[in-house]
Parts: structure tokens; C-alpha cells; sequence
């Protein structure tokens, strides 16, 4: 049985190899800001060190990635 926060984290790993980064990034976290939401990902911060881009490209290309995807209401 894969806890929720496991299942989150194979939804993003693959968000990211298929936008074209290492799926190691797409790792959930609990939000250290619960007010906003319950999990989150920081990999674009990491990655755009290494991909040499914003991580607002990193992030948007990942998201997109995530559109339509029935397991998040909103990324």
C-alpha cells in the first residue's frame, strides 16, 4: 500500500522526466505552508541551477505537464 505523499511524488517524477529533467526533482513534500496547500514540490529551485533556467520555466513546463491530470485539482 503507497501512502498518498508516494503517490503525489510518482505523478510529479514523471511530470518532470516527460517536460525533460531528471524525474529525481519531482519529489512531494509536506507544505510548510499549510494555509495554502498540503503538499509541495520544490524541485524546480534545484533544477534550475543545474538546467541553467528560471525556475518559473522549470516550473511552468512541469505544470503543464500536470494539466488535466485527474489527481490534482490545482498544481
Amino acid at each position: 500500500m503507497k501512502f498518498l505523499i508516494d503517490l503525489i511524488s510518482e505523478q510529479l517524477s514523471g511530470a518532470f522526466e516527460k517536460a525533460g529533467f531528471d524525474a529525481a526533482y519531482g519529489r512531494a513534500t509536506l507544505s510548510n505552508r499549510p494555509d495554502l496547500c498540503e503538499y509541495q514540490c520544490n524541485g524546480a529551485l534545484p533544477a534550475a541551477k543545474v538546467y541553467h533556467k528560471a525556475p518559473i520555466q522549470i516550473a511552468s513546463a512541469v505544470k503543464a505537464q500536470l494539466d488535466g491530470n485527474a489527481m490534482f485539482e490545482s498544481v
